[in-house]
This record gives structure tokens, C-alpha cells and sequence, in this order.
């Protein structure tokens, strides 16, 4: 029997590729298709599959979409007003879902964390720790995320600073 995490996850998802395949702007395209793959890594780590999920976050959701935004960012220089300009209330009601599943995420993998962390020292390990730990990919994924997490998040804020500095700079060149 799935979990109820999974199936919220999975509906989350569905309705996010539907959002994705009928939106206007390819920069809202872009985002939804963030939220799939962040969803679909949430189900790969809630099924035990920690370095898939590893893997999903940091090379997909990370790297590749980042890549795939900045790039529709610099080819999509158009003058036309915004959408969220247009209709004020719809962007403040996405940020507040989107708020609203950040909260539910960040509250499941907090209680996960609680509820599975063993007072067990993370340092360097022998293959014993290892093989008792799990495996490698648990090994990995829990240190990226319990101990290394402010690192991580604190890199990926300053690469998405360079992008948008990169991107302004680009918009004030063409203007």
C-alpha cells in the first residue's frame, strides 16, 4: 500500500505537469517542471532511494534547471508586461501555495529526520559504519542534508544570485 506522503506528492506532480504542458509562458513551463522533478525526488527519498533522490535534486532540479531557466531568461527579452503585473492576486495566491507545500515539505523531512536520526556520530567511516548506516547513498544523503544543509542552501542562493546579476546585466546591454 502507498503512503499517503507518496500519493500527495504524486498528485502534486500530475497537477504541475498539467500547469506545465498548458502554460503560456515558457519560464512558468520551466518552473512547474522544477516542481515535478523536486516532487519526484521527494517520492524517491520517501521509497528509500536516498542517493536517486540525491541525484534527482542536486543534478536535475539543481543544475540542469537552472541552466534551462537562464537560458530562457536571456532568449525571452521582450518587453511585454508580466503576468503577475496583470493579475496581482493570482501571484500573491501562488506564493502562498507554494509557501504552504515548502511548509509541508520542510515539516515532513524535519519529523523524518527526528524520528530516524539514531544519536549515531557522523565522522569519518569505516566500512562497518557504512554497511551498518545503510549503505553509501544513505551515508551521502544524510550528511548533505542534515549536517551540510545551510552549505548547500547557501551555495545554491549565491549561484541564483550570480544568475539574476547575469541576467540583469544582460537586459541592460540589449535595452
Amino acid at each position: 500500500m502507498l503512503s499517503p506522503a507518496i500519493v500527495i506528492l504524486a498528485i502534486i506532480s500530475a497537477i504541475l505537469a498539467t500547469t506545465m504542458i498548458f502554460a503560456k509562458n515558457a519560464v512558468t513551463s520551466a518552473l512547474c517542471l522544477l516542481g515535478v522533478l523536486i516532487m519526484s525526488a521527494g517520492i524517491y527519498g520517501l521509497i528509500g532511494e536516498h542517493m536517486v533522490a540525491t541525484i534527482q535534486l542536486v543534478v536535475y532540479a539543481g543544475a540542469i534547471m537552472v541552466l534551462f531557466i537562464f537560458s530562457i531568461m536571456l532568449l525571452n527579452l521582450n518587453k511585454e508586461e508580466t503576468e503577475y503585473k496583470q493579475k496581482p492576486l493570482v501571484f500573491f495566491g501562488v506564493i502562498g501555495v507554494g509557501l504552504l507545500i515548502g511548509g509541508v515539505l520542510f515539516n515532513g523531512l524535519f519529523s523524518h529526520f527526528k524520528h530516524h536520526h539514531d544519536g549515531r556520530v557522523l565522522g569519518p567511516f569505516s566500512h562497518e559504519t557504512i554497511q551498518q548506516l545503510g549503505g553509501n547513498s544513505k551515508v551521502l544523503s544524510f550528511a548533505l542534508f542534515s549536517q551540510y544543509y545551510i552549505s548547500f542552501e547557501v551555495i545554491s542562493l549565491a549561484l541564483l544570485t550570480a544568475i539574476v546579476g547575469a541576467v540583469v546585466l544582460a537586459k541592460r546591454k540589449f535595452d
